[in-house]
């Protein structure tokens, strides 16, 4: 009886899936946000897809570009981010349109983090109202509306896989219900 007791704690330490928080950021305003970017933009999501350029995964998201501020890019650009937000990767929506403050380094062209100032456009007017008129506009959403919407009920995705550590407490209460019958059978 006590090699169930065993196998069950065994069983418990490498099922429990707990993710660690270890994203930390500093506050930035609309300015700083803006000098530190190598690209402010507004767009909206049409892709997201694993990233396979870089050994460290992530994601890759596809947008549509509607204004630009900062940068010399086109319609459509691709950023990346880290795959959970844990690592600090910003968790994007298919769909939705955001405000995105982009860095640029070796490893990514264009990539996105938690830390930056990148926000729903619905919940950025502090940064809109700074950032003023853009040096870019591209094509309006009028002429696309009814196309997109029809795209958007098919086929609604997020960037998260889902909530963190469910299952780890799935298997820990297995493991108490079968510590539980132990004991009862030992005593």
């Amino acid at each position: 009886m006590r090699w169930l007791l065993v196998f069950f704690i065994g069983l418990a330490s490498f099922t429990q899936t707990s993710e660690a928080r270890a994203c930390s950021c500093m506050k930035v305003t609309p300015s700083e946000g803006l000098s530190a970017s190598y690209a402010v933009f507004t767009g909206e999501v049409t892709e997201i897809e694993p990233n396979t350029a870089t050994k460290f995964g992530g994601i890759e998201i596809t947008l549509r570009v509607k204004k630009v501020w900062k940068s010399d890019i086109g319609e459509r650009v691709q950023v990346r981010t880290a795959g959970s937000s844990a690592a600090c990767g910003y968790n994007f929506v298919k769909g939705e349109t955001y405000l995105v403050y982009a860095d640029r380094d070796e490893a990514d062209p264009m990539r996105v983090s938690l830390c930056s100032r990148t926000a729903l456009v619905a919940s950025a007017q502090v940064d809109l109202d700074f950032l003023g008129k853009p040096s870019r506009e591209f094509e309006s959403d009028a002429s696309r509306k009814t196309k997109d919407a029809e795209a958007r009920k098919r086929d609604n995705c997020s960037a998260s896989p889902g909530p963190a550590g469910r299952s780890g407490l799935g298997w820990m209460l297995l493991f108490f219900a079968g510590a539980t019958l132990v004991i009862r059978r030992v005593a």
